[in-house]
Formats: C-alpha cells, structure tokens, sequence
C-alpha cells in the first residue's frame, strides 16, 4: 500500500498516497464515474484509498449542495486533493482544507488573478514558483474548509509575510462577511506543495 506519508496536525489526520497503481489495483469498493478519463480516475481512487487509510469509510462520502465532502453517520470533517503523482486526505473533529501541488512554471500565467497586491510583497525572485504555489495551495484549502461558492482568491483571503522553508506554518485573514485570521500548515518536497488548514 503506497501511503507515503502520514502527518498528526492539532486535531487533524493527514495521509499523502503516492500514485503507482493502475486502476484495477485499488482494494476499494467503489469505482469512478468518470469513464473516460483513465488518469483522472487513478487519482480519483487515490484519494479516496488515503482517506481508506484513515479509517474512514469511503462509501459513506457525500458531497453537500456546494461540492463539500462529508462523511454520512460520521461527526469527522474531512478533505481530499490530488494531483499527476500524489493523492492526499485529511480527517478532523474540526472543519478541513487541503491542497497538494506539483510546482511548474505555469502558476505565472493566472498568478495576477489571485495573489493580493499586499502578497507580491514578500514573494522573492529566488523562492517565486515555490511561493506562488504555497499561496495558491493555501487558498484553494482555505476555500475548501469555506465551503461555499463566491470566494474571490485574490481579495478575500490574504497571507501574511513569511519566509519560504521546506516546512513550515503562516497566516491567511480571510475576509468573505467577516474577518478571521487562520494558521496554514505547508510542506514543499519532490517538488510538490502541500498545504492545510483547520478550523
């Protein structure tokens, strides 16, 4: 089984699923609607075998009017991402967001529309890709702990100054109706970023 990787955050469970199986390896019980896309469907099931892993059952994932999953007879909140190479899944007691990203150049094309100007800032020349995808991950997470529709990436929810690590922890205020201030989590490896955030 490929878990590659499993992280206790606060309250949250973490489990990153590196993608080396085809589509008939999985060990699930439940299969993709989406036919035609063969890589789309590995990592569909990727995912859902890293929340497999953290022992939740995945037959029992919905999703509510807006696209947010939800356990049916579960209190535990949960979050699901992935990408070409890695899948990844996150439970807690408290609402979640998680978001993995392989980092390439062509974050430069839409990175106009969602860094703030404040956030342009303190994005170095030397760390720029990695930076931009930390922030992008971070927001696409702070989003899917939002759960709703309506989110300008750009104006509603800006990251506070911080220096680029392999790991480490900043602040985002997110300001849709209000203003709340939350503490995202990163990783950068294999040229990937990994970001969360609990509410």
């Amino acid at each position: 089984m490929p878990v590659h990787k499993r992280i206790q955050s606060g309250e949250a469970n973490l489990c990153l699923w590196k993608i080396t199986e085809d589509i008939t390896d999985f060990n699930l019980s439940i299969s993709p609607k989406e036919s035609d896309n063969l890589s789309r469907n590995q990592q569909w099931l990727a995912g859902r075998a890293a929340l497999d892993a953290l022992d939740i059952d995945v037959e029992a994932l919905r999703k509510d009017d807006y696209g947010k999953p939800w356990i049916q007879g579960s209190d535990s909140h949960v979050s699901l991402s992935h990408c070409k190479s890695y899948a990844v899944a996150i439970k807690s007691q408290n609402p979640v967001g998680i978001d993995i990203e392989e980092i390439t150049p062509r974050i430069e094309r839409i990175a106009p529309r969602f860094i703030h100007e404040s956030e342009w800032a303190f994005i170095s020349e030397d760390d720029r890709l990695k930076c931009l995808y930390i922030l992008w991950s971070a927001k696409e997470a702070l989003y899917k702990l939002y759960g709703k529709k309506s989110v300008d990436f750009k104006n509603h929810m800006i990251a506070k100054p911080f220096e680029i690590s392999s790991s480490g922890v900043f602040y985002m205020e997110f300001l849709k109706n209000t203003s709340m201030l939350y503490v995202m989590q990163y990783e950068v490896y294999d040229n990937h970023t990994l970001v969360w955030v609990e509410g």
